[in-house]
């Protein structure tokens, strides 16, 4: 009697999608190290617990708590861009001929009003569930608040101007993502990463997430006023970084945008 199943051609169908996932080496990479760094992410954040943080005077609940909403609001945004110039909405969306900033713009602002909306229940939990202690500086939450939009906009510009050209995984931000997750601080102090390896807090600094955490922990957690000079000398950090991201990306993404229309192709499988 003659099986139902066609184990020869399961294995073929298996080994054309293998084959075409190993092609993209650069997400065979990133699907390898996304586990294993966030395992040893994880692991550094066990050993950190119940510990104040110094850096910003406040309760490790409290640390953890705005580090968790930051990495909610920032996610929503990169992932939703990405997620909207897809080929199936890009080439409508070409064809009506808009410039690039409000083709980012559009495509983003919705999901980034949403994470921002999110945000308020979120807060409340950490605050009057779990005790979180803000300590909030108005005029440097909103200046925080500006600059970190701008570095997220642009790396989610890199993002999807690489993915229009790659059809596939990008690279560039997976990688970054990947970094991010264990070096930018979302769940531990970044200077707690020179106890497992001397000098890795300085590297931590590269990662434009990073900043993103400070800035926000310094607005939200400490009442930093940006006339402080050491608070200043930070945000004029973090606003640097968003100054170099920003051109970079909005080039990026019109090369990428250009490239598609002249091969003629658009998307990724």
């Amino acid at each position: 009697m003659e099986s139902p199943i066609e184990f020869g051609k399961i294995w073929a169908l298996t080994r054309r999608d293998m084959s075409r996932w190993i092609t993209y080496k650069s997400q065979v990479l990133t699907t390898l190290m996304s586990g294993s760094i966030a395992v040893a992410s994880w692991g550094i954040n066990g050993s950190y617990r119940n510990v104040q943080v110094a850096q910003y005077d406040c309760s490790y609940v409290s640390f953890l708590i705005v580090g968790v909403v930051i990495s909610n609001l920032i996610l929503p945004l990169t992932q939703g861009m990405q997620n909207r110039l897809n080929p199936w909405t890009l080439e409508s969306i070409l064809m009506t001929g808009p410039r690039a900033a409000t083709l980012v713009l559009g495509t983003s602002l919705w999901p980034y009003a949403l994470a921002f909306m999110f945000m308020i229940p979120q807060l409340f939990i950490g605050i009057y569930i779990f005790g979180a202690v803000l300590n909030v500086n108005i005029v440097s939450f909103v200046l925080a608040s500006v600059i970190s939009t701008m570095i997220v906009f642009s790396l989610a510009m890199i993002g999807t101007g690489v993915k229009i050209v790659t059809k596939m995984t990008d690279p560039f931000t997976s990688a970054l993502a990947v970094a991010a997750s264990l070096l930018a601080g979302m769940t531990y102090p970044v200077s707690y990463l020179n106890n497992y390896i001397p000098g890795l807090s300085t590297v931590a600094w590269l990662i434009p997430q990073t900043w993103i955490y400070d800035i926000m922990r310094l607005s939200t957690l400490t009442d930093a006023s940006v006339l402080n000079p050491g608070v200043a000398e930070v945000f004029i950090g973090a606003l640097l970084v968003a100054v170099i991201l920003l051109p970079i990306s909005y080039y990026i993404f019109n090369i990428s945008i250009r490239r598609a229309k002249r091969d003629g192709t658009l998307g990724w499988m």
